[in-house]
């Protein structure tokens, strides 16, 4: 058995049960672990939207409208990136002989599959900040995928989430740029602009046009990506150029 296919056999997963007005009715043990079990029972009877700030509601109702959606087959799923582990969530409806008569949400703890491993002795703070991404967590054709990060050539910020360039294709990350940036390699990928990241390996040049500096990136969509001023240093010696 490969390491991969281990991890994803022992991969936690927690549910939480709503019923049809999205009110929650129960949990697993599981879920109260990654959710916070006190947490969960204050919350019983009140809606999910609830338990979650204003930004975070915004996502937990996206993901109800699309597991209402006929083009979903009555489930979707996201990511969320919170301080020390990745959760892939999944809404889904749940029927009776009447119809819908509620939904489930699972929660799927995929750090193990996309992070290097945590120190023993370490605290949360310390963890966070040192487990590095090994993998990109992106949506593709309804279900997760993981890309390699050496495969990544950039990733553009598209407000609070992330486009993925790869292998000439874009991918889209429901974590934001500056998530990104503090999770993955400094020495590997390196802000060129407020709104860019790329990976130094796969750049193969450096041009001006105008006023404006460019790199030039294999692999990359958009071919061309802005080297805003600030960063034009610490890319030119990171280059050697």
């Amino acid at each position: 058995m490969s390491q991969q296919q281990y991890i994803l056999n022992r991969l936690p997963i927690g549910l939480v049960m709503m019923d049809c007005d999205c009110r929650v009715t129960s949990f697993s043990e599981t879920a109260s672990a990654i959710l916070g079990g006190e947490r969960l029972r204050e919350n019983l009877g009140k809606t999910i939207q609830s338990m979650h700030n204003e930004s975070s509601r915004s996502k937990i109702e996206w993901l109800l409208q699309q597991s209402r959606s006929e083009k979903t087959s009555g489930y979707a799923s996201m990511l969320i990136n919170v301080p020390d582990m990745i959760l892939q969530l999944r809404i889904s409806q749940l029927h009776d002989a009447n119809g819908i008569s509620g939904y489930c949400l699972i929660l799927y703890d995929i750090t193990e599959l996309t992070s290097s491993p945590s120190q023993q002795g370490q605290t949360q703070e310390e963890t966070a900040a040192v487990r590095k991404l090994l993998k990109i967590p992106v949506s593709m054709h309804g279900r997760i995928a993981l890309l390699d990060i050496e495969n990544v050539a950039s990733l553009r910020a598209e407000g609070h989430y992330t486009q993925v360039s790869s292998a000439g294709v874009q991918y889209f990350c429901n974590m934001s740029l500056s998530q990104l940036e503090s999770r993955l390699p400094p020495e590997q990928f390196q802000r060129v602009h407020r709104s860019y990241i790329i990976n130094i390996a796969h750049a193969t040049a450096v041009v001006r046009e105008d006023e404006q500096f460019v790199i030039i990136m294999a692999g990359n969509v958009e071919g061309k990506i802005p080297v805003s001023r600030g960063h034009l240093p610490r890319l030119r010696e990171l280059l050697g150029v």
